[in-house]
């Protein structure tokens, strides 16, 4: 191993758990990330239990304390639940599984690492020294050095490296709002029907709608919605899969023609999908994005002391997908073969953790497809 810190690009889910990992078995790492604070994730995601068990060794906590540290709904004592009944396709979700708060989750895990905010990866060069990192804060850490791209699916650290791997847009129109409740709302609309789930969905009029709890407070609730159909081609103004990422909070008026034309809606949909309030919700046009890096590139990246993991090396859509869990997952095995100090190990990882990530970037295209389809199952609102 390298003498200098290890270098981990991003400090999202799959960094972090990568940085804590390592750093408990006595590895040194510095992760470097483009946002100017921690502060950025305050939604929910869902946990299973096949990842987050592992977690609670690393973070030495049993599964209550832990539960209740992160579900979206710990500070009114809920623990997150799910009622897989309650989604279109559920997938891998089980009553095990539980809607955790993203900036929580995070918090808790990079307890204790060394985190450099406003200093994201600009461009990656290898050289025969070594390789050179330039940072957008003018910085530049170079030398014989082992780096992890742990960027996202727009990773800077992938793309310095392999100019030729790009993202597939899967044909589907998605958006997503999130709105602040007072506790008066919430506790007479939604949670008579959430009851016991953080997160629902039905379909409407070809449409897939979904509204999740992000957090509760004493005071007042943030929830999340989404609203996604297929797209309808070339001719459909909400379609955009060649808008920048600047682009994501301009949103069509057709939109919420499409919105307003929605109806008999039960609640909390009719209350959420409600067009006059819409235009107050923060919302942003999602992309589904998908894509893989060849496993022979990651062969010869990791022979260079690069590594990829995560959404870096394997973009799955959002919807349908399972990025986050499989993040965490790709965290906590990487850093056993970091740590074992053996090139053959890391190829070892790969050869291991490649097909789980093929099988679930195309299982991730079906369920995508089956939430939208004609003969989707139906949630029992």
């Amino acid at each position: 191993m390298s003498p200098q810190p290890l270098s981990i690009i991003g400090a999202g889910l799959g960094g972090v758990t990568l940085g804590k990992a390592l750093l408990e078995r006595g590895i040194p790492v510095v992760l470097y990330d483009r946002a100017s604070s921690a502060s950025r994730h305050g939604y929910g995601i869902s946990l299973h239990a096949s990842t987050y068990k592992p977690l609670l060794n690393m973070l030495k906590m049993d599964e209550q304390t832990f539960r209740k540290s992160v579900a979206v709904d710990a500070a009114v004592g809920g623990n997150g639940a799910i009622d897989p009944k309650k989604l279109i396709c559920p997938r891998d979700v089980t009553s095990s599984s539980f809607r955790a708060h993203r900036e929580r989750l995070e918090k808790l895990i990079r307890q204790g690492l060394d985190i450099k905010w406003e200093s994201g990866l600009e461009k990656l060069e290898q050289t025969p020294n070594g390789t050179t990192l330039y940072l957008q804060n003018g910085n530049s850490i170079e030398g014989q050095i082992c780096v992890v791209g742990a960027d996202g699916v727009h990773s800077t650290t992938r793309k310095s490296i392999l100019r030729e791997a790009g993202l597939e847009v899967l044909p589907f129109v998605t958006f997503n709002g999130k709105r602040k409740v007072s506790r008066i709302t919430f506790d007479d609309i939604y949670a008579p029907i959430l009851r016991e789930s953080n997160v629902i969905e039905i379909h409407n009029k070809g449409a897939l709608l979904q509204v999740s709890v992000n957090d509760i407070t004493a005071e007042q609730a943030s929830v999340s919605w989404i609203y996604s159909r297929p797209a309808k081609g070339s001719s459909d103004r909400c379609f955009k899969p060649n808008r920048t990422l600047s682009d994501a909070s301009e949103i069509p008026k057709e939109f919420y023609e499409e919105v307003t034309a929605l109806k008999d809606l039960p609640q909390p949909f009719s209350e959420i999908f409600d067009e006059q309030k819409m235009q107050h919700d923060r919302t942003l046009t999602w992309l589904m994005r998908a894509s893989k890096v060849d496993l022979p590139q990651l062969y010869q990246l990791a022979s260079n002391g690069i590594f990829l993991m995560g959404d870096s090396a394997h973009s799955q859509a959002i919807l349908g997908g399972e990025g986050a869990n499989i993040a965490i997952s790709d965290g906590l095995t990487l850093a056993e073969a970091i740590a074992a100090q053996n090139g053959e190990t890391i190829t070892s990882w790969y050869s291991k953790r490649f097909p789980a990530w093929q099988q679930s970037l195309e299982t991730s295209k079906t369920t995508i497809e089956e939430m939208h389809g004609e003969q989707a199952p139906k949630s029992k609102v």
